[in-house]
């Protein structure tokens, strides 16, 4: 299995640190994608991209992931949105938490489909239709998985519940009380 991380500058790399936590030791493959060959995220730390969004080819992934941010500097980027909008068409999954569902909706993925995000709504009223947004922390409508940018660890959690990456139920739950802090004795 193979992961594509569609990155951007000053993104929220905690959000999505507990899932590349799950690949990397599910041996899921992980490569990261970007506009531009090095982004800053959002603690300023600078990121080399594997290979530039153009250069993808969506058949070689199995998911897209994208971490929130601010997304208003990208809702423009036909490239960045048309990554999106052919992981969607291939109906492979699209994971996308906080902000970045924002991009799900610019790029007229989200449709009809259930979302859950942390970003207000009514300042991308375009993006978004209010009667879809769910109260529920992670949603899976189809082949996205949303979440709100608090819910990090469920947010991980759900990717790997349903990318069958973990070996059973208890594994799931061990999973979620160690990201948790929860298994000292």
């Amino acid at each position: 299995m193979k992961a594509l991380f569609l990155l951007y500058d000053h993104y929220v790399e905690w959000e999505i640190s507990p899932l590349s936590y799950i690949f990397s030791v599910t041996n899921v493959e992980i490569e990261t994608t970007a506009l531009q060959k090095e982004v800053t995220n959002s603690g300023k730390f600078r990121i080399n991209v594997d290979r530039l969004v153009e250069e993808c080819e969506v058949s070689d992934y199995d998911i897209l992931v994208i971490p929130g941010g601010d997304p208003e500097p990208l809702l423009e980027e036909e490239a960045f949105l048309k990554l999106i909008q052919d992981f969607d068409q291939e109906n492979k999954w699209i994971a996308a938490i906080c902000g970045a569902s924002t991009f799900l909706g610019k790029s007229s993925v989200l449709r009809n489909r259930t979302y859950s995000t942390s970003i207000d709504i009514s300042e991308f009223p375009s993006c978004f239709d209010p009667a879809y947004q769910s109260k529920a922390d992670t949603t899976v409508c189809e082949n996205l998985i949303t979440a709100e940018g608090s819910a990090y660890v469920e947010f991980a959690v759900e990717v790997g519940k349903q990318l069958n990456l973990f070996n059973d139920r208890e594994d799931e739950l061990e999973t979620m009380l160690f990201f948790k802090n929860l298994l000292r004795g």
